[in-house]
């Protein structure tokens, strides 16, 4: 459902999360949720977390209802398409709101594979290049992207296509892609069996939004790999994180709900 023409200067944005221990994290998300709302796109945007951190959903989603306005965007500060998208936070925003028939909630698609997601993830991987001081042509590199990934095959499959896509535009010369977080034997593999024949240099991309343990094991790895193939150069790209087109994606994933 979206928003009338009409009602477009009468809605909230709930930016959710999923929260982390991580201050780091949670500090990218208050960074994030401040740069949404120096977009000025609608007179309230409010942020909170599935758990781990506050605020929580539920003191964003009230301080939603406090400004007295009707419609409420459900805007997921997620990548993956999945579980928290399809089922935690669906369920969580109409838990509190139960009480509130007058409230229109409205919610977003996950960021996934938005165009401008695709072009964070091509400047991050620019950055590890240019903070190295060596020069290693792009046909003699390795590109290994990893992220959490999903219980949703065709989310996982989507990213894939859109990472090779990415990868080759770019000129690798091979891009690897591996999902850990759906089966934590992907990345035991990696690390066991992984021998960079061929390639000069090898840039580890951590596919994830936010800082935390598993930006920390992806570039843990990385410098693992550093230490046992010294003949080639490992570069550690840095997460999406508040990156200005992830704002940009999620201001259009917004605005696809007020047409």
């Amino acid at each position: 459902m979206a928003i009338s023409k009409s009602d477009k200067n009468s809605y909230a944005i709930c930016l959710i999360g999923h929260g982390s221990r991580n201050q780091e994290a949670t500090q990218e998300f208050q960074t994030l949720l401040h740069k949404i709302r120096d977009k000025k796109i609608c007179p309230n945007t409010q942020g909170g977390f599935l758990e781990f951190a506050k605020p929580t959903v539920t003191e964003a989603l009230s301080a939603c209802l406090n400004t007295g306005l009707k419609n409420i965007i459900i805007l997921p500060g997620i990548l993956f398409s999945g579980k928290h998208t399809e089922i935690d936070i669906p369920n969580s925003a109409f838990e509190i709101l139960q009480n509130h028939p007058e409230i229109n909630l409205i919610f977003s698609n996950p960021l996934e594979t938005h165009p401008e997601v695709m072009e964070a993830c091509k400047s991050r991987i620019q950055e590890a290049e240019i903070n190295s001081n060596k020069s290693i042509p792009r046909c003699e590199t390795l590109l290994i992207t990893i992220g959490h990934g999903s219980q949703n095959t065709n989310c996982n499959l989507k990213v894939e296509n859109e990472i090779s896509n990415l990868g080759e535009k770019l000129g690798f010369a091979k891009t690897l892609i591996f999902f850990p977080g759906i089966n934590n034997k992907s990345l035991d593999d990696l690390q066991e069996k992984f021998i960079p024949h061929g390639f000069n240099r090898v840039i580890i991309f951590p596919f994830f939004l936010f800082s935390g343990v598993w930006v920390n094991r992806v570039h843990t790895l990385a410098d693992e790999f550093q230490l046992k193939y010294q003949d080639t150069e490992f570069l550690k790209a840095p997460c999406l994180s508040h990156h200005e087109k992830i704002v940009e994606a999620l201001v259009q994933r917004t605005k696809e709900k007020t047409l």
